[in-house]
């Protein structure tokens, strides 16, 4: 009953969340020259300088027969899902002390400041993909039967960032130092993901660190379903579908537990 409410109240507040997340995406950019016009620039300049980077001056290949724009695509496939995880987490353990003004004031589920947050970076994230997909088609690399089902994966992220801001969010407020040991955990996640290299790279006795790391899985299945235009088997997905629902409930359920005394002490 009490879940129920909670989610009436939000569903009641869902003004507040686009208004919230506006006004984010304006703060971005306020007093530049070009304003809002920025979210299509800076990806377009990134995929581009990736493309010229790997393509044209490193010419990275994984395979004789492959191209060099081809470790350009698995790059993408990767780091722009990385991209949006990384910004919203260190966001989102951050949001209900950049947003204890309203908190404090502003009679609203504190959960909308997590969720502004998701939604704000999932518009970047949404427009990255969009140009990354226009890469696929001039490169003749994707299924458009396979292309929706890349929001499993981007479901399962939003999930687990739900989940690490509700939880880390609440206790960053009683212990700031949270925040600098995220952003150290990210660092190395980010080089236990098979990301910049290819998973066949990975030697065989460190195999196992690299199975346990859910980003292998949620990162395999963009690149399955964008690039070979398949789905994984459905054993594929147990562990990161568990491992993001596990994240999320136990960091709700300890947002829940410490909402009314980090509300005190913001």
């Amino acid at each position: 009953m009490v879940l129920r409410q909670r989610v009436k109240d939000i569903y009641r507040s869902r003004y507040i969340l686009w208004t919230m997340v506006l006004k984010d995406i304006k703060a971005r950019y306020t007093g530049s020259l070009f304003g809002p016009l920025w979210l299509v620039l800076i990806p377009i300049y990134q995929i581009l300088l990736y493309t010229f980077v790997f393509s044209i001056i490193l010419r990275v290949r994984f395979e004789e027969e492959s191209t060099t724009l081809s470790f350009v695509i698995y790059l993408l496939a990767g780091l722009i899902p990385w991209i949006f995880f990384s910004e919203a987490t260190n966001r989102g353990i951050n949001t209900f002390i950049e947003n204890a003004h309203l908190i404090k004031k502003i009679k609203f589920p504190a959960e909308i400041c997590t969720l502004s947050v998701i939604f704000s970076s999932a518009v970047t994230f949404f427009i990255y993909m969009l140009f990354y997909v226009l890469m696929l088609l001039f490169h003749g690399t994707i299924n458009l039967k396979t292309l929706p089902f890349f929001l499993f994966p981007f479901t399962l992220q939003a999930l687990i960032i739900l989940g690490l801001s509700f939880g880390f969010g609440s206790l960053t407020v009683f212990f700031r130092d949270i925040t600098q040991g995220i952003g150290m955990v990210l660092n190395l996640l980010f080089f236990l993901t098979p990301i910049v290299y290819p998973v066949k790279t990975i030697p065989y006795k460190l195999k196992w660190v690299f199975l346990i790391n859910p980003f292998y899985y949620i990162v395999e299945i963009y690149r399955w379903v964008l690039i070979k235009g398949e789905i994984p088997s459905l054993s594929f997905f147990y562990y990161p579908v568990i491992f993001s629902l596990l994240v999320f409930l136990l960091g709700y359920y300890l947002f829940s537990k410490t909402e009314e005394a980090f509300k005190d002490t913001l």
